[in-house]
């Protein structure tokens, strides 16, 4: 008989300022290793970009704004991560990088480092990813 472990997410809230991408890339480092290590450059780059884009878009960029990171494992598939923030006027979308700017590529990136991404809702949105490879990334649900 084998046992089936129940997906049981982790979670982290922090501030939504420029200084919380690299706790959130550490916290993740730290759980997709305890998970098997699988995947970790991975979901590194997909929380940075998904984190980034929370505190630079959304509400949580503004004073005493909050981001929340959230990832579970899928299988021996890899892990499941996703941020929610306090909401935009927009929803987040994948457009075709423009090569000659210096930014708007980051959800380009998490769509080719994850097996599948989304991300939706104004008020309190939802972005994420499941990771190639050996690790799954988010996926908003």
């Amino acid at each position: 008989m084998t046992a089936v472990a129940a997906v049981v997410p982790l979670m982290v809230s922090m501030p939504g300022t420029q200084r919380s991408v690299p706790v959130a890339r550490h916290w993740i480092a730290q759980v997709v290793e305890a998970y098997g290590g699988s995947g970790i450059d991975d979901a590194l780059l997909v929380a940075s970009e998904l984190v980034g884009n929370a505190v630079r878009h959304s509400r949580s960029g503004e004073p005493g704004g909050r981001v929340v990171v959230l990832i579970a494992r899928r299988g021996q598939a890899g892990v499941r991560i996703e941020v929610i923030d306090e909401g935009a006027e927009t929803i987040p979308r994948q457009r075709d990088p423009d090569w000659e700017r210096e930014s708007g590529r980051g959800l380009w990136l998490v769509q080719q480092m994850s097996l599948a991404w989304g991300g939706g809702g104004t008020d309190g949105r939802t972005a994420g990813g499941m990771g190639r490879g050996g690790g799954a990334l988010p996926h908003a649900g």
